[in-house]
């Protein structure tokens, strides 16, 4: 049996295209700027009389204080009737009964801070099917560094299957593949934020921890890129979404009390915990050193307070930038602690080598930001 492997830069399509948004800007300001582009079906058709949305692709700051979009589906999430606050859309459009699609725009559009160029995202969906939550949908990404730019077509990938069998301890998941595609992603969303996400191929498994009680939707992407005039197309395809509820329940972490770091180094607590809420979507906002008898700290940490001694054997992360090394320490007392484990990633799953009994849990690292949930659980 196949485990799926956490995925460490889950939001790979989107870092991709958020470091290469320093480029200076060909377009003139005063320019009118013309976009075209055909939207297809998998077998070639025309995708006809569907709604694009063409974005602005948030910054990394965004990214990491509102929470984890579905890598991939942030252009189709700000085609909902009620879009996500990170949504920066700049136009939406039509395609035609050929699935051809114009957007019109101007140069001081497609430029940035600076005058650099804009990070674009392109996206559309098909309409859900039986009991699917959302259809199949696509996305790529570019800039814009000349007046008139042709986007490849936007093919769907439209498996015939993705399903979802699990029980308290594993969850299997399957998929047709894509031509041509080797490398997928799995998604456990609730409203467009992620719950957790893993890569992985199909029939493999994720850990049930990992889904806890949530009522959420089970999604496939995969990644693919084609050169264009002055820039790269990095396209997201992202299957159909179908309903799965986690089978293990609530972590023992549950709506335990959290506490942070303020600016003296003293533990400062956060209240309401959003941490361990199971919202998944409001992260970890840190005190700040805003005056001069502070000094700005060179690591961060928080600790859950889970009430009582109780048994530990894993700790799940959700949301820590990724690339940042995170220690996972444990304590009776909150005063004296004990490393037990250390991981990275923006999904990250710490087993303990042994089981250890605590009341207090620690996460401790360089940054912190955009984490927004800590679930611990005892031995599987």
């Amino acid at each position: 049996m196949r485990k799926i492997r956490v995925a460490a830069p889950v939001a790979v399509t989107l870092v991709a295209a958020l470091t290469a948004g320093c480029a200076q800007s060909k377009v003139p300001a005063g320019a009118e700027v013309t976009l075209t582009g055909q939207v297809v079906r998998q077998n070639g058709g025309p995708a006809a009389n569907l709604r694009l949305a063409l974005i602005r692709v948030p910054d990394l700051g965004e990214v990491a204080t509102q929470g984890l979009m579905v890598v991939g589906t942030l252009g189709t999430a700000c085609l909902a009737d009620n879009p996500p606050q990170v949504c920066k859309i700049l136009r939406t459009v039509t395609s035609d009964g050929q699935g051809r699609f114009t957007v019109h725009m101007s140069g001081s559009d497609v430029r940035g801070s600076f005058n650099t160029a804009t990070n674009f995202g392109l996206s559309a969906q098909l309409p859900a099917a039986g009991d699917e939550v959302g259809g199949p949908g696509v996305q790529t990404n570019f800039v814009i560094q000349r007046t008139d730019l042709a986007v490849p077509a936007l093919k769907f990938w439209e498996p015939q299957h993705v399903t979802a069998v699990g029980d308290a301890a594993n969850t299997t998941v399957g998929w047709d593949r894509l031509a041509g595609s080797g490398d997928y992603t799995v998604h456990f969303a609730k409203d467009f934020q992620d719950v957790w996400s893993a890569d992985g191929t199909p029939g493999s498994t994720v850990d049930a921890r990992a889904f806890e009680d949530v009522n959420g939707v089970i999604r496939v992407s995969t990644t693919g890129s084609a050169a264009g005039p002055d820039t790269s197309f990095d396209t997201t395809y992202t299957s159909q979404g179908i309903p799965f509820t986690g089978k293990v329940g609530r972590p023992e972490s549950r709506a335990a009390a959290c506490y942070t770091d303020g600016p003296d180094g003293k533990p400062v607590p956060v209240s309401p915990c959003v941490l361990t809420d199971g919202s998944f979507e409001h992260p970890l906002i840190q005190p700040e050193c805003t005056s001069n008898d502070c000094t700005a700290a060179t690591e961060h940490w928080v600790y859950l307070d889970l009430g009582r001694p109780q048994q530990i054997g894993a700790v799940f992360a959700r949301g820590v930038a990724a690339g940042q090394p995170v220690a996972i320490e444990t304590s009776d007392d909150a005063h004296t602690w004990t490393a037990r484990g250390s991981g990275a990633g923006r999904f990250m799953k710490v087993s303990l080598l042994e089981t250890v009994t605590a009341r207090y849990v620690r996460l401790r690292a360089s940054s912190l930001l955009g984490l927004t949930q800590v679930s611990v659980w005892p031995t599987a």
